[in-house]
């Protein structure tokens, strides 16, 4: 008998926690290695830096908008509801990735490497979007938060690949040389999904016979697009899913996660390298490894809290906590130039940030309508997206307005941090169950 998510908890976390670790490898190669490496060589400015994330964002921003009803509508259910999307989007990714070989020398066509990178980022946003509704479709209520604490701590793994091991390959033998280690990695993830699969009775591949045990799914049964706008309309209905969108639109405008976006975590290469003088490398292995393993520690951490405690009430904590320490990080400037203080106060920034992302996610897979699981969700998280590309647009003209002091942009990103708190305050406790309870579910879910 074939492997299936719906039948193996193992199933299930293997394959989401794939996805996410494919999504690591290139995004941070492409915006946190190579951009280092641009800076560090004077090759790029933070306009520059801008215009290239900004095209990396554009499908995650736009394209997720779309996306998501599409993989809603179009279905293709004896290989899965989800899976031939993830199996699609994870071959582009690939293959894209192959493209970028096309690039001999990216501190001079800096143009051509923003039109890959968002090339690229349609099938990533695709592999997002399905990935996502996967786990929605399969992951137990119960799995929820430590699901999504396991899938972040992958992606920082493969961030942790990329800053660490990709960056050294970049400098030591060329741009060209770590293309070609990252794209069989992108292959080997593609093989989780293509072996493990969705339910009983799915086809491995299209040609695949229908094994005995097939219940005949087939797309007769798919919602239309009217269908999923009523029902996007009626999942928004509640105060809790109209706070949810409030609640990502303004998530990391302030920035916090790391990633590289939001007014402050837009501004770290800058920051250490420019600013600080500290020597590239040294930003890039203190970002690789203690910073990405303090993010990983914090999503385990996150992850367990929420399902102690609760998803909503450990996120708001969380961030009350990340913003006084945003604030105590700013006023503590004269501190900046020892390395034995910033260094510290990164990582434990980091994690507390780490803890909000790891049960904001489980917080709104608890909210999302599983019918519907890929239009609502890609809509979450594009309004995300579209809070976090603020956050970048914003980064350079509030550094302008407060003179170039990195110090008082914090408390700008402080400022922001604090909406986010107030939003979370306004969500009502008995609100959020019913809420979460009203959602339908698509399926059951056995253990093994």
């Amino acid at each position: 008998m074939s492997v299936n998510m719906q039948d193996s908890r193992a199933a299930r976390f293997t394959t989401v926690c794939a996805l996410y670790f494919a999504q690591g490898v290139p995004w941070f190669f492409i915006a946190t290695a190579l951009v280092t490496f641009l800076v560090d060589n004077g090759s790029m400015d933070d306009d520059q830096k801008l215009a290239l994330i900004a095209m990396g964002m554009i499908p995650w921003i736009i394209g997720k908008l779309v996306l998501g009803p599409v993989i809603d509508r179009y279905q293709f259910k004896s290989m899965g509801r989800r899976r031939p999307w993830v199996l699609i989007s994870q071959l582009g990714m690939m293959l894209t990735m192959a493209a970028f070989l096309l690039v001999d020398d990216p501190a001079e066509d800096l143009k051509t490497l923003g039109l890959f990178f968002l090339i690229h980022n349609i099938f990533a946003a695709l592999q997002d979007v399905s990935s996502d509704a996967l786990a929605v479709d399969t992951l137990k209520d119960e799995e929820l938060s430590l699901a999504n604490g396991l899938m972040f701590v992958a992606k920082g793994l493969g961030a942790m690949f990329a800053v660490l091991g990709l960056s050294r390959v970049l400098n030591d033998s060329g741009f060209q040389s770590a293309l070609l280690v990252q794209i069989p990695i992108l292959f080997a993830v593609m093989l989780v999904p293509l072996f493990i699969l969705e339910r009983p009775g799915d086809k491995r591949f299209p040609w695949s016979p229908s094994p005995a045990e097939s219940s005949e799914n087939d797309a007769n049964d798919a919602m239309t697009f009217g269908e999923i706008l009523s029902g996007f309309r009626t999942a928004v209905a509640d105060k809790p899913a109209r706070l949810a969108l409030l609640l990502c639109t303004v998530m990391w405008i302030g920035g916090g996660m790391g990633t590289g976006m939001g007014i402050i975590d837009f501004q770290w290469e800058f920051l250490f390298v420019e600013e600080l003088d500290w020597d590239s490398q040294k930003y890039l292995d203190t970002k690789g490894a203690p910073v990405f393993l303090m993010t990983m520690l914090g999503f385990l951490v996150g992850g367990l809290l929420g399902s102690k405690f609760g998803t909503h009430r450990t996120l708001t904590y969380a961030v009350g906590i990340g913003t006084v320490m945003t604030v105590l990080w700013s006023i503590s400037r004269s501190m900046w130039d020892n390395t034995s203080f910033m260094l510290p106060a990164w990582l434990l920034w980091t994690l507390v940030w780490a803890i909000v992302g790891a049960n904001l996610l489980a917080f709104l897979m608890s909210i999302t309508t599983k019918d519907i699981g890929g239009t609502q969700f890609s809509i979450y998280m594009t309004l995300i997206n579209v809070g976090a590309f603020a956050g970048n647009a914003l980064s350079p003209q509030l550094l302008d307005l407060v003179g170039g002091s990195f110090p008082n942009l914090f408390i700008a990103g402080a400022v922001f941090q604090s909406i986010v708190l107030f939003v979370l305050l306004q969500f009502d406790t008995d609100e959020l169950m019913a809420s979460t309870e009203s959602n339908t579910v698509v399926g059951t879910t056995e253990e093994a």
